[in-house]
C-alpha cells in the first residue's frame, strides 16, 4: 500500500495527489475536499501520482463537484483510468467535472 500524498499547487487552488486513496484514508481525503470546496469555487487535482483510488474516493470527487456546481467545478488533471471508468459507470451525468488528459 502507497500513503496518500497532498500538497497544495503552488499556482492554482487544489491539490497535487499521490499514491492511494482507500479505506484507510478516505476521512482525510473527504475533510480536505471539504475544506477546498468551501473556499475555493474551482478546485484543480493534478493526479498523475496517484496510483489506486477506490469507489469511496471518487463518490467524495462527485460529492464535491456536486456542492460547487453551479458556481465551480472540480478539475482532474491527469487522473487515472480507474477514476473516469467509476465517475463515468457510477456519476455519468455528475455537473462540475472536467477532466484533463485523459
Amino acid at each position: 500500500m502507497t500513503p496518500l500524498v497532498l500538497e497544495q499547487l503552488p499556482d492554482r487552488p487544489g491539490l497535487k495527489v499521490a499514491g492511494e486513496i482507500n479505506v484507510n484514508n478516505r476521512t482525510a481525503w473527504t475533510g480536505t475536499l471539504e475544506t477546498l470546496a468551501t473556499d475555493e469555487p474551482e478546485i484543480h487535482l493534478e493526479m498523475s501520482g496517484l496510483r489506486m483510488v477506490d469507489v469511496g474516493g471518487a463518490a467524495a470527487v462527485a460529492a464535491t463537484a456536486q456542492r460547487l456546481t453551479p458556481r465551480g467545478r472540480v478539475v482532474l488533471h491527469n487522473p487515472p483510468p480507474a477514476l473516469c471508468r467509476i465517475l463515468d459507470l457510477l456519476w455519468p451525468e455528475a455537473a462540475g467535472i472536467e477532466v484533463n488528459g485523459r
